[in-house]
């Protein structure tokens, strides 16, 4: 099979002097070596040809009418998409005050006519080859960044695999929750989404905490496989007992949720997760646990996962006496707006609740 040789494209060189025969000089230099010469006569006549066609490097003269070099250089400096051009200033004066002028406004070299045809070369020469470097270092930390990025994203998703995975071993381990962690998640991505109409909420809650939430909450009684089948198995607590049960469960999933985020690759999934498992039983009053922790002191994701959680476990009768009807339930979650839920949640949540899942 016959191999295509891809030929580069020489490197453009724009030459801008308000003078012709300066033009005409170093474009004869420039093609001689081998590059792609540009001319233009003036900075605005300059910007026209860069709008069709970009260059690797600028050769420009210092002063020239209407807008000088100095003026040009800035306005390309100050331009993410050209500020990496080399820019090499070609002037008269050898001057010390020209060339800190020159260099404050971003140039990378400085030539002095008359033109000698080896100082030309060499200095375009250096600055290609620095600005070839900085744009092969470039594509090589993108490509780089690009390919952490999916490894991140990899590592992140087997993770989320291998977790949501243990809520499935939970649920076969609880017969009073079913499908329930898998509801709860569920409803939090309806309920989030639907906040993130609201004013008061739209600005905390992106696309991604919408669908971060929806996995993340699963998560919130990870806790659970911490304790002995005794508490899991039992449906009907003292108070005493619940609050011993809040405690213990909602700290072992936080630490087991940290462990696994300590020392590994960043993951919005796994922070979510963590203040979910800690904070879905921490009440809008402070009566809650963790004690103290109240309000909008409260993290977001934990106030919505907490109004699902509980409106899916009084109609699946966790923890309480029997199930609920819907009805019953949002009757239940209504009266506990302002102590236990956030009221602002629970109104969204009375908007959309005949769109959450319920069986």
């Amino acid at each position: 099979m016959e191999t295509e040789q891809i030929k580069k494209e020489p490197p453009k060189i724009l030459i801008v002097d308000d003078l012709n025969v300066n033009v005409s000089i170093l474009k004869n230099i420039v093609k001689a070596e081998g590059y792609t010469p540009l001319g233009a006569l003036s900075v605005q006549k300059a910007l026209d040809i860069m709008n069709d066609t970009m260059p690797q490097l600028i050769l420009s003269d210092f002063s020239m009418p209407e807008m000088d070099g100095l003026e040009f250089c800035r306005l390309l400096k100050s331009n993410p998409i050209t500020r990496e051009i080399p820019f090499i200033f070609i002037t008269v004066a050898d001057s010390i005050e020209e060339k800190r002028e020159a260099f404050e406004a971003g140039a990378e070299d400085y030539i002095t006519k008359p033109f000698e045809r080896f100082e030309v070369i060499m200095r375009i020469n250096n600055q290609l080859n620095s600005y070839r470097i900085k744009q092969e270092m470039k594509n090589y930390n993108r490509m780089m960044h690009k390919m952490m990025t999916e490894q991140k994203k990899q590592i992140e998703k087997e993770r989320e695999n291998v977790l949501l995975a243990l809520t499935k071993v939970m649920e076969r381990r609880n017969v009073y929750l079913g499908h329930h962690l898998e509801r709860v998640g569920d409803n939090c991505r309806i309920l989030a989404q639907s906040l993130q109409l609201v004013p008061k909420f739209e600005n905390y809650i992106s696309d991604s905490f919408v669908e971060t939430i929806g996995t993340a909450s699963r998560l919130h009684d990870i806790g659970n496989i911490m304790l002995p089948d005794t508490i899991i198995y039992k449906n009907t607590m003292s108070e005493k007992e619940k609050r011993e049960f809040v405690k213990h469960h909602t700290e072992a999933g936080a630490g087991i949720l940290q462990e696994i985020n300590q020392d590994s690759v960043a993951s919005h999934f796994l922070d979510m997760a963590v203040v979910i498992a800690k904070y879905h039983h921490a009440n809008w009053d402070g009566n809650g646990y963790p004690g103290g922790v109240r309000g909008e002191e409260i993290p977001l994701a934990a106030r919505i996962t907490t109004v699902i959680n509980d409106f899916d476990a009084l109609m699946a009768g966790i923890h309480c006496d029997r199930p609920h009807t819907v009805e019953e339930s949002i009757d239940i979650i209504n009266e506990r707006s302002g102590t236990l839920y956030d009221p602002g949640i629970v109104g969204v949540f009375n908007k959309v609740v005949r769109q959450l899942q319920t069986d």
